[in-house]
């Protein structure tokens, strides 16, 4: 049989979609301030899983996301979409708050509290994280799991978190010891995990296709970033830089082979 590049669009159109849902971890557009002249035209991880799974990959990551963004991203998605096979959400950072403010979907403002901000904005950011405090970003967060997790009853899906829950400190995981750590807030967002009233529903619903789950180090869990310094303590081969923490092509391959490795074991297919 000759292949034509209709025979090619049919086979295209009939495979199942991956949907990857994140922020800078995911998103297939970044630069970076630290390093410019980095050539940043490699595959991120959702096409290396989707090439795994032999689905067509569709990626709605976005730099500078949060919860918001990929929970409201994760309803248009699965409204807009047909033949999913597979949605992987890998959670922002607990503390961003982000903002729809336009009828561009991609349009959005994102607060967080490592943002370099103009003057104007900065008493208005402050203002924003001192009331989404470890307390409520940690229950809030929680209730965007079971949000999502209801949204996808009737497709597989994946939970893991990207980046660190609650920062250590404010120079985005920074191996500098000399910026303070946030150990309290740290251990504010641990135990919210333990004592909040979302527990027993993620624990019972969600925890075995959530990866990494209870997601902090300090209550026996993990993230994208633990399992990456546990692999490359040195940050020199699966990260752009000591200072940009974002994965490199080496870091997207080894995401997507750990989560391909996960997908076989939630769903036995080995």
């Amino acid at each position: 049989m000759q292949w034509s590049f209709q025979n090619y669009i049919m086979l295209k159109s009939s495979r199942k979609k991956l949907i990857a849902i994140g922020c800078s971890f995911t998103s297939h557009y970044l630069t970076s301030n630290q390093s410019p002249n980095l050539n940043f035209d490699f595959p991120r991880w959702p096409q290396h899983l989707a090439d795994m799974l032999d689905m067509e990959c569709v990626n709605l990551g976005k730099s500078g996301a949060g919860n918001d963004y990929i929970l409201a991203k994760t309803v248009d998605a699965t409204l807009k979409e047909k033949n999913i096979g597979l949605v992987v959400l890998m959670w922002s950072e607990w503390r961003r708050v982000g903002f729809q403010c336009h009828t561009d979907f991609n349009r959005w403002t994102n607060i967080t509290d490592h943002d370099h901000v103009e003057d104007w904005l900065k008493d208005g950011r402050k203002y924003i994280l001192e009331k989404q405090n470890e307390f409520h970003a940690t229950r809030n967060t929680m209730r965007t799991f079971i949000h999502a997790e209801k949204n996808l009853s009737d497709i597989p899906y994946m939970f893991l978190q990207g980046t660190q829950t609650v920062f250590w400190n404010s120079s985005y995981l920074s191996t500098d010891d000399s910026w303070p750590r946030n150990q309290k807030g740290r251990r504010e967002a641990a135990n919210e995990i333990l004592t909040s009233p979302y527990l027993d529903y993620i624990e019972n619903n969600i925890s075995d296709k959530f990866i990494g789950w209870p997601l902090m180090s300090e209550i026996g869990g993990y993230c994208i970033d633990d399992i990456l310094d546990k692999k490359d303590p040195s940050r020199s081969k699966f990260r752009i830089s000591r200072t940009d923490t974002h994965p490199n092509a080496a870091g997207h391959k080894f995401i997507a082979d750990f989560l391909y490795e996960q997908y076989k074991e939630i769903y036995n297919e080995h």
